[in-house]
């Protein structure tokens, strides 16, 4: 059965079209490629005659007789859309002909022909062009036109037949790979090629053989894409398996189209796909993208291994209502917690599928914001049970009483469900009122706040609970600006120490329910963090604060910097006060937890340099007298291709290290690399490792995985090969390799 599948994959890639499967267009274009040599020509390209209507001839010796006139010695005949020259040339002006002998060039408007002999006669305006010994050019398509060799080629204005030819997208004389074949019509109006009894030779090896082959000669077209292959083993199984993935584009209409494929996993079954892709209109923002919908399935009727039917479907919809109303959609279902693992073998780091509809009204004129929301969630890869937002409802509008009073009021009411009966569920209805003051704009700079909360939570199976929270706040801030100089760059630095006083009102809230909040401080506390002023996500539990925080910031930027950009240096240490000890607690049924009387103290620096970039948050314990938890990121990144990316993080409990990478050889070859360790247990959590060949004309990748998997190690190996021209998709592979290397474009020219 092996031996068959293989075959048959072979025999298929021989249809196979450019579909540049990632892209959706309603006008289509052949991509560039960025790793080209110089762009070449079977000869210099000529400028044509500026005399319409009128031949310019230029030869050694000229004779006429009769009708005809015989040219001999460096011939050149030139109109205003085609170019001629040859050692001799006979025009006759009887029936409108030319024919040309030793060393013969040829150029019209899109092709460059080059041969020992060639004819030509014009009907009706309608040239028609033959030669033989020649080879050709389809200069008029660019960097990525076509050229071969073929004994006789009859050109006219709509299709190209080539007799015992061969047929390229490689650079000239750099044919890597090429079609040989009895004969080749390019159909211009159709925009199609067909080759008869075709073989594809790869450096001069037959690698594939059709009787009669058929592709698209630029842009979409229907037909069979590359095809996958990846060796794998299932967990608890020495053994490995395989998987082979036959494609088959539908270019449907040039705002829609279609992929379906056949998937043979040998330990699995086969799985049938579809991908089915439509433009619906342009998306009202200054990208002016397109709004686009998909919807994508994959099933396997059953399982060899569980006899189950395994599934997935994933749909998603994206549209402009008009300029300032967003609808959203998405589905997203598998048939069980497991598939990502067992079957996609990608997207194993889910914990959760997330389906939403959602619109969102927003008028920044008016400052008003409006958003109405439902979701659903599924659980996968061992994730544990959450709430979800059955239906939420949403509104902000600040208004000006002046420019120096803004007063925001927002009102937010969710319901919230829960896959376990046994969780509380229920309304949870939430009302802000804010306003916030700068009594000093300039030096120093002192800024009130003022701010008023209402909850309350209609719970199915308790008594409903009302809370009203007041709070409020004043800072006071002293930045001092100066410009300097930085590695001989013009910078403004600006350095701000600045104290804030906080105050929320105390309230007990052990006997709600915890929704949707999750505690900042868990992982680390960061700069961030701390000046924020709250301590949790979400509105099920609101922080009391009574307290002090002391922070200063120093930030060095370039005079023309962009808003994007980063700053050059941004450094930030803070450390809060509390004259409470006790904190609102979000574990269930507690109140409140003890905390000293000062936090620790939290410190951030970034530094941006061209292609540089390092930053480091630590977590100091004053008590301890150390560091009790950090986090440390290096990257240097000059494309997806060249980067480096290294991280380490320990969070008191784990220490964990991650470093992604690609490293080009040259131009043409690169290497791309992650690994993903926890060093308190020497655990490898993952490993990624592969090369990729880029060229003009074909493109191949390789790529090895690691993944842990409760302890056990699971391995597999993916490959894919591309002809330019020929075949080019957005493989599951693809997929994988961007999933395990952030910051890679696995997508191969």
């Amino acid at each position: 059965m092996k031996k068959y599948l293989i075959f048959l994959v072979l025999i298929l890639s021989h249809f196979s079209v450019h579909s540049e499967g990632i892209k959706l267009s309603c006008a289509p274009k052949m991509p560039a490629c960025e790793n080209c040599p110089d762009y070449q020509t079977l000869f210099p390209i000529e400028e044509f005659s500026p005399n319409i209507g009128s031949l310019d001839i230029e030869a050694d010796n000229s004779e006429i007789i009769n009708d005809k006139y015989l040219l001999n010695g460096e011939v050149e005949v030139n109109s205003e859309n085609l170019y001629l020259a040859a050692d001799e040339v006979e025009v006759s002006s009887e029936n409108n002909s030319i024919l040309a002998t030793g060393n013969v060039r040829f150029q019209d408007q899109s092709y460059l022909i080059k041969s020992d002999s060639l004819s030509a006669t014009r009907t009706n305006d309608n040239l028609t062009a033959n030669a033989t010994n020649a080879n050709y050019q389809d200069f008029g398509a660019g960097l990525g036109g076509a050229n071969g060799y073929t004994e006789i080629i009859s050109k006219t204005a709509t299709s190209v037949l080539l007799t015992n030819a061969t047929y390229s997208l490689c650079p000239v004389n750099k044919n890597d790979w090429l079609i040989d074949a009895d004969q080749i019509e390019l159909n211009l109006t159709k925009n199609r090629g067909v080759a008869d009894n075709a073989i594809v030779k790869f450096y001069g090896l037959p690698i594939f053989y059709l009787p009669k082959y058929s592709w698209v000669l630029s842009g979409r077209g229907s037909g069979f894409l590359t095809p996958d292959f990846s060796r794998y083993t299932e967990t608890g199984n020495e053994d490995s398996s395989y998987s082979v993935r036959v494609p088959y584009y539908l270019n449907l209409a040039p705002d829609r189209d279609l992929v379906v494929a056949l998937n043979y996993m040998s330990s699995r079954g086969f799985i049938y796909e579809s991908k089915y892709r439509q433009l619906i209109a342009k998306k009202i923002t200054p990208e002016d993208e397109d709004s686009l919908w998909t919807l994508e399935t994959k099933l396997l009727t059953e399982d060899k291994l569980t006899k189950l039917k395994r599934w997935l479907v994933n749909f998603s919809h994206e549209l402009d209502l008009d300029t300032k109303t967003h609808f959203s959609a998405k589905y997203s279902r598998v048939s069980d917690p497991q598939y990502f693992k067992d079957i996609s073998r990608s997207n194993t780091n889910e914990s959760s599928l997330i389906s939403h509809l959602k619109v969102t009204y927003e008028d920044e004129d008016n400052d008003l914001l409006m958003e109405v929301l439902t979701e659903h969630e599924q659980l996968v890869n061992g994730g544990s049970a959450a709430y979800t937002r059955a239906l939420e409802g949403s509104a902000s509008k600040t208004f000006y009483a002046d420019s120096k009073f803004p007063v925001t009021a927002s009102a937010v009411s969710t319901k919230f469900k829960h896959s376990n009966i046994e969780k509380e569920s229920g309304v949870r209805s939430h009302n802000t009122l804010s306003v916030s003051h700068i009594l000093a704009p300039t030096f120093p700079v002192i800024t009130t706040t003022a701010n008023f909360s209402s909850t309350h939570y209609s719970l199915n199976n308790n008594p409903n609970i009302t809370r009203s929270i007041l709070g409020g706040g004043a800072s006071l801030a002293l930045p001092f600006i100066n410009k300097s100089k930085f590695f001989s760059s013009d910078v403004n630095h600006e350095l701000t120490p600045q104290i804030t006083y906080n105050y929320r009102a105390k309230k007990v809230q052990g006997n709600i329910p915890n929704f949707d909040t999750s505690d900042k401080y868990d992982d680390i506390m960061t700069f961030s963090d701390l000046t924020s002023g709250e301590r949790y996500t979400g509105l099920d539990r609101i922080t009391n604060a009574n307290d002090f925080t002391i922070s200063l910031e120093s930030i060095h930027r370039k005079n023309n910097a962009l808003d994007d950009d980063l700053d050059l240096i941004n450094l930030g240490i803070a450390q809060s006060y509390y004259t409470d000890n006790e904190v609102v607690s979000d574990d269930e049924k507690l109140n409140y937890e003890a905390r000293r009387s000062y936090s620790d103290i939290v410190a951030s620096l970034a530094i941006s340099i061209d292609k540089f970039l390092a930053t480091t948050s630590v977590q100091y314990d004053p008590e301890l007298s150390r560091i009790t938890r950090k986090e440390n990121s290096f990257s240097y990144i000059v494309n997806s291709r060249q980067f480096t990316s290294l991280s380490y993080s320990d969070d008191g409990s784990n220490k964990i290290g991650k470093l992604y990478a690609s490293y080009p050889l040259n131009k043409s070859i690169h290497l791309f690399a992650g690994r993903d360790k926890t060093f308190t247990t020497g655990q490898k959590n993952m490993e990624t490792s592969g090369i990729a060949y880029e060229s003009c004309c074909w493109a191949f990748r390789v790529a090895h995985f690691k993944a842990n998997d409760s302890g056990r190690y699971n391995y597999s190996t993916g490959m894919e090969l591309v002809l330019t021209g020929l075949g080019s998709t957005s493989s599951p592979l693809k997929g994988k390799i961007e999933e395990n290397i952030p910051g890679y474009t696995a997508k191969l020219r």
